[in-house]
């Protein structure tokens, strides 16, 4: 696993390919359904209710405790894909919430020490900083890339 400035190096990429081309889309364009049941208002909103999860899991961290809040279950992420799904705002403004999330994200992302990043050598394993990076930030863009590629190249505004 990557040392902490690679690993913020990876997830901005990912975030700059999965955001940058948003910009042209109109109002519209956002309530389209085009991701299963989903369009793009919730997909962004889905991407913000992780990244608003994941935010204090940093702190948590820092303050040496588990990155998981008491009582909080994400053994299923359907559930809390649909919750957060729900909670989508309508047009552009899913955008600046989803960017709100983001940069919350990426400032508590970016405060945790450069301790909890990397390869642990006793365990073999990413250290818990990678971890919550790539759950949340590098392998969602992965996961949601192609698709939102694919459906962009329908648009024609």
């Amino acid at each position: 696993m990557t040392d902490k400035a690679t690993a913020l190096q990876e997830l901005h990429r990912g975030h700059d390919a999965f955001r940058g081309p948003l910009e042209r889309l109109n109002d519209g364009d956002f309530d389209e359904v085009w991701l299963g049941t989903w369009n793009l208002s919730q997909l962004l909103a889905h991407m913000a209710g992780w990244y608003r999860e994941m935010t204090p899991a940093f702190g948590r961290v820092a303050a040496g405790e588990r990155p998981t809040p008491a009582g909080a279950d994400y053994s299923d992420p359907d559930a809390w894909n649909a919750k957060f799904a729900q909670l989508a705002k309508p047009g552009r403004a899913a955008l600046a919430d989803y960017d709100a999330a983001w940069e919350a994200y990426l400032a508590a992302a970016s405060s945790l020490a450069d301790d909890f990043w990397g390869t642990d050598p006793e365990k073999g394993r990413p250290k818990i900083g990678n971890r919550l990076i790539h759950a949340s930030g590098i392998e969602h863009f992965e996961e949601h890339q192609p698709e939102l590629d694919a459906w962009l190249k329908t648009r024609t505004s």
